[in-house]
């Protein structure tokens, strides 16, 4: 651990990595302050939340991701007993906005100590799968390697979705379905599962929308329902049509370079968070909008390719996880916010309010870092390194 330079490659360090990072975080600082209410505080907290973020990524790169992933059974443990606190523990859980996905310390809705637990699931579901899949290499082809690794994935997904919060169970599906389909699992088992899934996922899309459906609280159904039929939901869909509004009005080149000081955008609930993207629009107009965007697919990209590149199948499965997870993120928030998708709470990655979301997606950084400057290695090193069983295949 001490000898970096025998163990990394320090000359691939992907410092464009931290540099869009800290571009992004800026600007949804910048509009932060523009945007935020009463608690003057959320600006000083993010800004710290940036500094120890990168400086906490820095760190994590240095720590070999094999060395990580041997203790994805405890994370995997730690991680569930944070959702089951969040689902049972009653004193610990904290409600935000008719939502209960936070614990906090003290109880109640004045916590000081607040942690959104599905943030690190996100994270850390990808290490556990990338694990189990990396230990049954030798096996990928054979069905119950599918099985086990559905089985292990249910159980925290579904506390995720029972708190309840679609958005981020989507997400958290969508890129562990990308790290299965990138595994190597044949063909024979995934075609006939994607073709059972289509009929599958529009008998659900008929199914929620339909009074006796019991699937989807009632603001969930409404939420969809209001997508669909704007006009009898003008109640539920006023956020997003104010969100549009406010987009629409930064024109080009947005009111920041008109000298108009103030954004509409401040009056649309959670805008610092949620709706962060059309606080931005509006700040930096259309132009603004189209860099962020590209931003967060150049920090996606930057992922691929450190997956691309990878020393082993572990270190790739992982980057490609971390990097399907950042950018399906943000197309759902965007979407959200432009009224594309229906209204629902997830935070735009590394702009949006939240330390929680902050730091658990810097976790992530730090570990592609780390893969990208990891040297090429065999399984017998591997193995030998970080005393794990040695398993039969090559790299």
């Amino acid at each position: 651990m001490f000898k970096l330079w025998e163990r990394y490659d320090l000359k691939k360090y992907r410092w464009s990595i931290l540099l869009i990072i800290i571009i992004l975080c800026t600007a949804g600082i910048y509009v932060l302050g523009k945007v935020q209410g009463e608690d003057i505080d959320m600006v000083p907290r993010q800004i710290k939340g940036l500094i120890v973020g990168i400086l906490g990524a820095m760190f994590i790169s240095m720590f070999d991701y094999h060395f990580i992933c041997k203790f994805s059974i405890p994370m995997y443990l730690v991680n569930f007993a944070l959702l089951a606190a969040v689902k049972y523990a009653t004193p610990l859980q904290v409600k935000q906005g008719g939502a209960i996905r936070w614990l906090g310390i003290p109880n109640g809705e004045n916590a000081k100590i607040v942690f959104q637990a599905s943030e690190l699931t996100k994270i850390v579901l990808v290490l556990c799968l990338a694990a189990l899949l990396d230990r049954f290499m030798d096996k990928i082809k054979q069905g119950y390697v599918l099985l086990m690794a559905v089985c292990m994935l249910a159980i925290p997904v579904g506390l995720v979705f029972l708190q309840p919060d679609l958005s981020t169970t989507i997400v958290i599906c969508v890129s562990l379905v990308v790290v299965i389909f990138a595994s190597g699992i044949t063909y024979k088992l995934l075609l006939p599962i994607a073709a059972l899934a289509i009929p599958v996922a529009a008998g659900l899309f008929w199914y929620v929308q339909q009074d006796f459906q019991t699937l989807l609280s009632e603001t969930q159904q409404l939420r969809i329902l209001s997508i669909l039929h704007p006009d009898a939901y003008m109640d539920e869909i006023y956020q997003q049509e104010n969100s549009v509004t406010a987009i629409s009005s930064g024109g080009l080149t947005g009111k920041l370079f008109s000298g108009e000081g103030t954004l509409g955008a401040k009056n649309i609930p959670v805008v610092e968070s949620d709706f962060i993207f059309s606080g931005m629009a509006e700040a930096f107009g259309f132009l603004g909008a189209c860099l962020i965007i590209l931003l967060i697919l150049a920090l996606s990209f930057q992922c691929f390719i450190t997956a691309k590149k990878a020393p082993d199948y572990l270190g790739r499965l992982i980057a490609l996880g971390i990097g399907t997870t950042y950018i399906f993120q943000a197309f759902v928030n965007i979407g959200v916010v432009t009224m594309l998708l229906p209204n629902t709470g997830i935070p735009l990655p590394f702009v949006s309010y939240g330390l929680s979301s902050l730091m658990c997606n810097m976790i992530g950084v730090g570990i592609v870092l780390n893969i990208g400057i990891t040297k090429k290695k065999t399984r017998e090193q591997i193995d030998l390194e970080f005393a794990v069983t040695p398993k039969k295949g090559v790299l």
